[in-house]
Formats: structure tokens, sequence, C-alpha cells
């Protein structure tokens, strides 16, 4: 028996959480900020109002927990996140809990009792928009970072962590454990739109390398300057971003690398720049070509600096090693996926997700649906309405195939 959500709540429960923070050029729900706290109190009632155990933990990530017959057992486990970057669309992240929370609504509606316990899971800061490292909450899920750490992150502005969990009220004291993950996301490329299929199966997640990078140099006259006695930190930058193209494009393997944020002193039209800062993301899937990967990077930036006689410095903030699946997780999903009549892929994640960190406590896999071409991390992202149901009714059909007979 195939089983499948109500749709028009969970659409209207989807379109509802895409008008908070929406100020017409997109959505912005910033870890931790005030229309974030508006998603999260809405999620509460939600998970209320299905009369749910609310639970949220030291860094704020939020869990509406379902009891099983079996109260001994961690719970099945689904989720995402709800924060966003500053201008997104409404599908990323926030598809993967309402997707969870119409498999609870479903479960009550039927009155179906499972074995194991069902929890629904948003965590805080996955998109790292506003504070790093991303996947913050997941990675202080699972013991990957410790909380005082994460506490200590800064936003632009010199907020902390700390202080805005306790200024929304969401620094919470509870824990939640899992027997198992899955996470339905949008795919943000356009892989499965561009061959017309509706699901891909997961595999594992590409890893992800961040680093905060300032270069050092002087100062001076843009007129009365000759070039080869300037020391113009831009210029370098400049190579250094050329470089770590050429750097990717020679491992290829799909390795991507983009240097995303750029900001340089004393920015005077008249004056050569003195510093710069930057930052490098760097991504491969392969565990060998991930760190073969960022040696070079590391190295190719002291070569540059030494060149151009600068000082410099190179900080890493995100260090996401490549994952791959548990393969009877991935198994499941590609198995329901065929018994629902979805044609589909199996594929690897470009982008970082929780699951990422989950799969490092409990057997996890990931269910992507597409993304009208590849937009993501924008105000045209779209996903259509028929792949949104497609993808959580094969969550539902994976959850309750868990929950009941899991042996895994």
């Amino acid at each position: 028996m195939n089983h499948e959500i109500n749709r028009e709540r969970f659409l209207d429960s989807l379109l509802e959480m895409g008008q908070i923070g929406k100020n017409g050029k997109g959505v912005n729900r910033l870890a931790l900020n005030d229309s974030d706290k508006k998603a999260r109190d809405r999620l509460i009632e939600w998970f209320r109002e299905e009369n749910l155990e609310v639970l949220i933990d030291p860094i704020g990530n939020i869990s509406g927990l379902r009891k099983g017959k079996d109260k001994h057992k961690p719970p099945v486990m689904v989720g995402s996140h709800l924060d966003t970057v500053k201008k997104a669309g409404i599908y990323d992240g926030a598809l993967g809990v309402l997707a969870g929370l119409a498999i609870i609504r479903y479960l009550n509606q039927e009155d179906i009792q499972t074995n194991q316990s069902v929890a629904v899971t948003s965590f805080t800061n996955e998109e790292g928009a506003r504070f790093q490292p991303d996947m913050m909450g997941s990675m202080v899920c699972t013991g990957k970072l410790d909380p005082e750490t994460a506490y200590k992150a800064k936003d632009d502005d010199g907020i902390t962590v700390k202080e805005e969990l306790q200024r929304i009220g969401y620094l919470g004291k509870d824990r939640i454990f899992a027997s198992h993950y899955l996470e339905l996301h949008v795919e943000q490329g356009p892989i499965l739109h561009s061959e017309n299929l509706q699901i891909g199966v997961v595999e594992g997640v590409q890893g992800m390398a961040w680093w905060d990078a300032e270069y050092f140099g002087e100062a001076n006259h843009a007129g009365t300057t000759p070039l080869h006695l300037r020391k113009d930190a831009l210029l370098a930058t400049a190579e250094t971003c050329v470089k770590i193209r050429e750097i990717a494009e020679r491992i290829g393997n799909e390795t991507v690398v983009t240097m995303g944020r750029l900001q340089l002193k004393p920015d005077i039209r008249n004056v050569i720049p003195s510093s710069t800062f930057f930052t490098i993301d760097f991504r491969q899937y392969k565990t060998d070509l991930y760190e073969a990967g960022q040696k070079t990077i590391v190295n190719q930036i002291k070569e540059t600096t030494k060149k151009h006689g600068l000082e410099y410095t190179l900080t890493k903030t995100v260090d996401a090693k490549p994952v791959k699946f548990q393969n009877n997780m991935v198994s499941l999903i590609e198995e329901k996926t065929r018994q629902l009549g979805f044609n589909y892929k199996r594929m690897h994640s470009g982008a970082g997700h929780d699951a990422q960190f989950m799969t490092h406590i409990c057997p996890t896999a990931m269910i992507f649906v597409p993304s009208i071409n590849g937009k993501s991390h924008s105000p045209e992202e779209f996903t259509t309405k028929n792949d949104c149901i497609n993808g959580a009714n094969l969550l539902l059909n994976c959850v309750l195939d868990l929950a009941n007979h899991s042996n895994m």
C-alpha cells in the first residue's frame, strides 16, 4: 500500500512559511534574525496542533516528537532547516521540514501508530550566511562542534550566536537522538530538471572547505608609484582567484571553487589597495581529491603572496569531509521510488546539507526533487507543486517502512 500526504495542507504550509521574511527581494530568514524567530514560532504552533512533544536543544534545533509503541528506541527523524540566505526562495530547507510536518499530519489523520517514534527537526543555521560554520545545528547535534565554540561565532556586526539565541528565546536544554535520518531537499542544481527526472536518490554529499583570507600590502599613490615597486593586495587577490580556478580545472572530476566575498582597503579610486579580505569555497566528492585540492590551494596562496611581497592570514572556517550514505538507506529510497512509479537517478549532492553530519551518528540518506533551471539561493528558485508532493510522498513511505519494520 502506498501512502499519500494531504496535498492542500502541505502546500498551504509551504506557501505560508514562504511569506515569513519575504520583503519583495526574496526571503530573508538569516539565522536567528526576527524572521527566523517568526518561522520557528509558527513551526512550534503547528507541532503543538498535532500534539507533538516540542524539544529545543542548546543550539536552538527544534524537534517535534510523535511517540511510537516502543518508547525505548530513538525516533526515526526527518528534517532540514528554516533559515535562508539573504535573498532566498521558499523551498530550500523549508520543503524538508514541512514535508516532515505533513507526514505527522497524515499519521494523526489516519490514526496510525508506528512502532518507533517519529521526529521532525529543524536545524539551526544550516546556511552559514550569517554565522560560520554552516550546518551549525547538525554539527552540534552530532558532536562535531562544541556548543561553546558555536556560541562565540559572530556575524558582521559582532553579534554572537549565543546572544541571538537568548534574544529570540531559543537557547534550549533538551536533547534528542535518532535511529535513522532522512532529508528531503530541492536539488539546487539543474541535473534533474534538464534530464526530465522526478527524483534524485542521493548517495552522498561532496566535501566542502571554506577559508577566510587576508592579504596585506602597502597603500600608495596610484599615479606616482611605479608598477614594479608596488605591493598591491588586490592584484595578488585577483591572481589568486584565477589560479584557484585553474587548480579546480586541473583536478577535474566535478571540482568547483569560488571566491564569493571580496573587500578591499582603503577602497579609494586613486590609491593602491593595501589589504584585501576574501573567501574561498572549495568542493569535491572524492576524498583523495578533496584533501589534495586543499593542500594545492594553500600552497598557491603562499606562492602568490611571496611573489607579490605580501603578508597574509588564512583561516579555515569549514571542513566538511565528503560523505557516502549507508547503502541500505539509499537502497530503501530507491526501492520506494520504484514502487511509487517515479523516474529517478542516483546522484551526489553538490551542496552541503545537515544529512552530511547526521550520517556520522545514524543511518542517513537524502531525496532530491528538481529545481527548475537549477535556480537556488535566489528569489527565482522554483519547484513545481507536483514535484514537492512527489518528494513528500516518497519521504512518507520511507519513514513508515523505517518506523514499522526497520532492522537497519
